[in-house]
């Protein structure tokens, strides 16, 4: 809720000044009652925001239109004052801006400017506050009775386009399994709203097959908000006692004894239950009402929730994934009924990959179209350009359902993990993104906090993540062998719903072929993205442009990268996809100190060593770039975390005495907190295989080996590097990978690698370990790590023996 998001923001923005302010003069002393005064007077309002929530109900349309409007308000607020506390630490704790008594002169100006801020926040605060404590107070909560109902809505013809074979699939699951004789079976069909989910389970409950098999049946539908009325599950259980006991009346039997008497009814019973749009709260219907009576019953049950599936269909049942529409069948669900519409045609083409194989979103393109006299190519083409407005609130009438849905899948979630779902409309429609990626830029820009001091934000951001698979609101591209998703996409509809609203927030401008523009309006909005040149000039102030937090820019920059110099607080820049920059578009790209999170890409060859001036980076991403050597500077920032490239230690560094030297303390002072190192290059010479043992932090580790005829110093340097890394306490839980590319070697190189024997306190420690390379048989050094789950082997010479070695091994998974 509210209260939650406004303790995570006055934990990490507001605690961080505190801290600051105390080691400050005691004239700070007044501003701190300020702030503390400002920190109350946001509490006071997120928890009127969150009593607004529980007093309309979480699925009440006035909850949804009104706290929506306090949310953006807040969030804005919010915005504002981290911009405002950004700005003054920055002058209080930055070294370039000391500067003698003419910046003690320009300090106490910026106190005097940052306290009249902090009371025209408290101002602001309060207005909003009042303004929803009016509404709580003027707010008659309709607590209307949540009934169910037999979800007796007919299944049109078109409907059921492509439904033929997941029906057929689920039909051979009401059988009885081999092995599993009369055990009651859970099936839950689960996906992203609008992909067909109600319609297939009740085509298999309507099917011939199921009235023959079970006798006893009844179809309802969950929904509703449980949270409003003590008689939601009561009008569920009387339904369903209802049509499994034709002829009795279930509206005479006590409220408080329906459960125990449906359950004496059903027990010597075969049946099929069939409940639509299950949500979590409503799980125990299923736990308490319908336990296994060894009559072979079955439950089929819909919803959008992975973790409600999993959990109602745990043990011996079955959870079925629903999948988009092919083309083929994409195109007579949209575009059959008109014989104007050539569906390869471009505007037609470009329609369908937006619903992308959604039936709801095709059945909406295709009512609309019909609201037309002679519906062409080009309205199709019109419709694809304005889609986003027709899924607003007051958009065209044919599109009514599908908006229920994505503002249901929409006010599902609140606070940060809210603007990690908008977040997602910075990257292009069908674009995939890699799952790390996306974390690494939500902790950059603040999305990952929370209230709780137990959790850390790695794993807020990953709980996020896992919230939006759950909705399928994303969905992965690839898996790997453990059937986690390495990068993912955006559902396309769901995709240009978000974008539009983080358009009309303010949260996201861009420039795109989906998005004309003159240019970019940034209208303060917080991240900007561009598309490969589509925008021609930056509408927008330098106040405007100061408050952007991301910058990501996809295809050539053009004259975008211009308003780098203007973005002083952004925190995110992606210039990854860039191929038309060199070293002296970047030179300002040091003076943003604020930055987090950099990736280049492109004609870059050479990293300048004023980078060392961006002390808050935790992110540097060079592995689109030709950089092929790193200045010593890059390695030892003191916030940096990952570190992607193939590079080797700056040549000028290794010779120079001093500065290896103070590399070395660096490291093992522990001020490192390198944990990704993916990768360098080892050749004969010194460098990162004589440091990579004092990264204390470090967790993952690419290594690119080149060939070096005769050199044992090589081999030994790089094995008490591998060595080093390794090896752990006994106790440790710590997750490390390593990665090994020895193309460029000798068929027998890893052989070479020798690891000592470990004593009773060490063992070699990995999780996961990739080889890529030519192998004659397994390292033997691999059946010295403890611990090990993944190995990858990617190599042209693998042979039936490699795989007997690894079976004899002592690696367990």
């Amino acid at each position: 809720m509210a209260s939650a998001a406004a303790s995570a923001f006055l934990e990490a923005v507001m605690g961080k000044l505190f801290m600051v302010l105390e080691k400050q003069y005691s004239n700070y002393k007044a501003l701190e009652r300020e702030i503390s005064s400002l920190q109350q007077e946001f509490r006071m309002v997120a928890a009127a925001m969150d009593d607004q929530v529980l007093s309309m109900g979480r699925r009440s349309k006035a909850r949804t239109a009104v706290a929506r409007l306090h949310a953006e308000e807040m969030l804005d607020l919010e915005h504002d004052v981290e911009d405002c506390i950004d700005r003054f630490m920055h002058l209080l704790t930055c070294k370039h801006n000391r500067g003698g008594v003419a910046h003690e002169v320009k300090k106490f100006m910026i106190r005097s400017s940052f306290a009249n801020e902090i009371h025209e926040f408290k101002i602001r605060l309060g207005e909003v506050r009042q303004r929803v404590v009016n509404i709580n107070d003027s707010h008659i909560a309709c607590q209307s009775a949540g009934s169910s109902s037999s979800a007796t809505a007919a299944v049109s013809t078109r409907s059921l386009v492509g439904i033929m074979k997941p029906m057929e699939e689920l039909l051979s699951l009401l059988d009885e399994v081999e092995g599993e004789p009369n055990q009651m079976r859970v099936i839950s069909i689960v996906g992203f709203g609008g992909l067909g989910k109600t319609t297939l389970a009740k085509a298999v409950y309507d099917s011939p097959q199921s009235k023959e098999k079970f006798r006893h049946r009844a179809l309802v539908t969950a929904g509703g908000s449980p949270d409003q009325s003590s008689d939601w599950m009561r009008g569920i259980l009387r339904d369903v006692l209802r049509q499994v006991r034709p002829g009795g009346d279930a509206m005479d039997v006590d409220g408080q004894h329906l459960e125990s008497l449906l359950k004496e009814y059903l027990n010597d019973k075969r049946y099929l239950i069939v409940i639509d749009d299950i949500h979590v709260d409503q799980l125990r219907i299923i736990e308490s009402t319908f336990p296994d009576s060894g009559t072979g019953s079955r439950i089929i049950l819909t919803t959008d929730d992975q973790q409600v599936a999993n959990t109602c269909s745990h043990g011996n049942g079955y959870v079925y994934q629903m999948k988009t529409l092919g083309k083929e069948d994409s195109k007579e669900l949209a575009y059959s009924e008109f014989r104007s519409i050539e569906p390869e045609q471009q505007g037609p083409a470009s329609l369908l990959a937006k619903c992308d194989g959604l039936p709801l979103a095709l059945v909406s393109v295709s009512d609309y179209l019909k609201s037309f006299t002679d519906p062409t190519g080009e309205l199709c083409a019109e419709l694809c350009l304005n889609l986003g407005s027709d899924l607003k609130e007051d958009g065209h009438y044919s599109f009514s359902e599908l908006r229920k849905v994505l503002l249901d899948n929409y006010d599902s979630f609140s606070g940060y993990t809210l603007s990690c779902l908008l977040y997602l409309g910075i990257f292009p429609n069908n674009r995939p993104i890699k799952k790390k990626v996306i974390i690494r830029r939500w902790l950059a820009e603040g999305y990952a906090r929370s209230d709780n001091p137990y959790r850390s934000e790695e794993y807020t951001a990953e709980k996020n993540f896992r919230k939006l698979i759950d909705r399928n609101i994303i969905q992965p591209v690839d898996t790997r062998n453990n059937a986690e998703g390495k990068t993912y996409k955006t559902h396309g509809i769901m995709h240009e719903f978000l974008l539009n609203k983080s358009l009309a927030q303010r949260f996201i401008a861009t420039s795109s072929h989906d998005h004309p523009r003159v240019g970019i309006n940034t209208t303060n909005a917080r991240h900007l993205s561009v598309d490969a040149g589509k925008q021609t000039e930056c509408v927008a102030s330098d106040e405007e442009l100061s408050r952007v937090r991301s910058l990501t820019i996809f295809g050539n920059a053009g004259d975008a990268i211009s308003y780098l110099r203007k973005c002083k607080l952004i925190r995110v820049l992606d210039l990854q996809e860039c191929d038309d920059l060199n070293e002296d578009h970047l030179k300002r790209t040091c003076e943003l100190w604020h930055l987090k999170y950099l990736s280049l890409g492109g004609n870059i060859s050479e990293l300048q060593r004023s980078i060392e001036r961006l002390h808050c980076l935790e992110t540097l991403d060079l592995r689109r770039t030709d950089i092929k050597f790193l200045p010593i500077e890059a390695i030892m920032l003191p916030h940096l975390t990952h570190l992607f490239g193939k590079f080797m230690l700056h040549k000028d560094d290794l010779n120079n005495v001093k500065k290896m030297s103070k590399l070395l303390k660096f490291f093992s002072s522990n001020k490192s907190n390198l944990q990704t190192l993916a990768g360098f290059i080892t050749d004969e010479g010194k460098g990162f295989p004589q440091i990579v043992g004092h990264m204390k932090k470090l967790r993952k580790v690419k290594i690119w080996c080149k060939h070096v005829a005769g050199s044992s110093n090589y081999i030994a340097d790089l094995s008490q590097a591998i060595q080093k890394f390794t090896r752990a306490p006994i106790d440790s839980d710590t997750d490390r990978s390593l990665s090994i590319d020895f193309e460029e070697c000798s068929e027998n190189f890893l052989g070479s690698l020798v690891l000592e024997a470990c004593s009773e306190d060490y063992k070699y420690h990995l999780r996961s370990l990739k080889l890529h390379g030519k192998l004659l048989r397994l390292p033997p050094f691999v059946t010295m790590l403890s611990g090990l789950t993944e190995l990858f082997i990617s190599s042209s010479t693998l042979t039936q023996d490699h795989l007997s070695a690894l079976i004899s091994s002592k690696i367990s998974k």
